[in-house]
């Protein structure tokens, strides 16, 4: 068992970073694919869309005309013979959305792999007086002001308030982020040392010895025969 003046820990749950780092590669790439549509395929395409664009335009050709017409112009081209699927005017359209999709996928996966890795190995631990985390906040128990567990039941946050030279500040115990075993013997020991009026949306954590005379209690008797 823990002693208050042992140090505890709480690194990054990997699972969860693991989540956000293929996130964001999978975004990357859907990036890239867009580029790759964007600046090369689709103009590559624009050339004969537009010379087939051109022979339907003129009516004194029939079908035929026009397919044998874009036929000599393909093989002059070295383009393939088959007549275009789409129009200059979607093609256009086509890489448009492909320049939306480069933004989108860039705005959402570069933050999510920077956010993994400058989030790798950060940690929020434990002091002789109070906690401390490896952004460089620290704070002692007597400070704190109010513990705010509004998120905690279904985020795993819990906001702790506290006042410090700079005036007020916070301080986020997140058990979603950080390995939750851990945070929540940190959310145990910090409720242990302030008032129970400062904890607030929300009920202080069960103790280990409290939770598991809870689950007995509600465990079914057991039926006889």
């Amino acid at each position: 068992m823990k002693t208050d003046t042992m140090t505890m820990r709480a690194n990054p749950e990997s699972k969860f970073l693991l989540k956000y780092l293929l996130i964001g590669l999978a975004c990357i790439a859907f990036a890239l694919y867009a580029v790759f549509d964007g600046f090369v395929v689709a103009p590559q395409q624009l050339p004969r869309a537009a010379a087939w664009d051109e022979l339907k335009a003129d009516e004194s050709l029939d079908d035929g005309q026009r397919d044998t017409a874009y036929k000599a112009i393909a093989e002059k081209n070295g383009w393939p013979s088959k007549r275009p699927g789409k129009p200059v005017s979607e093609i256009n359209n086509f890489i448009i959305w492909q320049y939306f999709f480069m933004g989108i996928g860039s705005l959402v996966g570069f933050p999510c792999v920077i956010w993994y890795f400058l989030s790798r190995k950060s940690w929020v631990e434990t002091t002789d007086n109070g906690l401390r985390n490896s952004k460089g906040d620290e704070l002692e128990y007597d400070q704190i002001t109010q513990f705010d567990k509004k998120k905690w039941e279904k985020k795993g946050i819990g906001v702790l308030t506290y006042q410090s030279k700079e005036g007020e500040q916070k301080f986020v115990l997140d058990d979603l982020k950080y390995e939750r075993k851990t945070m929540d013997e940190i959310v145990r020991l910090v409720e242990s040392k302030i008032a129970p009026e400062l904890i607030v949306n929300g009920e202080p954590e069960l103790s280990v010895s409290e939770s598991k005379a809870r689950a007995e209690a509600h465990q079914e008797p057991a039926s006889s025969e």
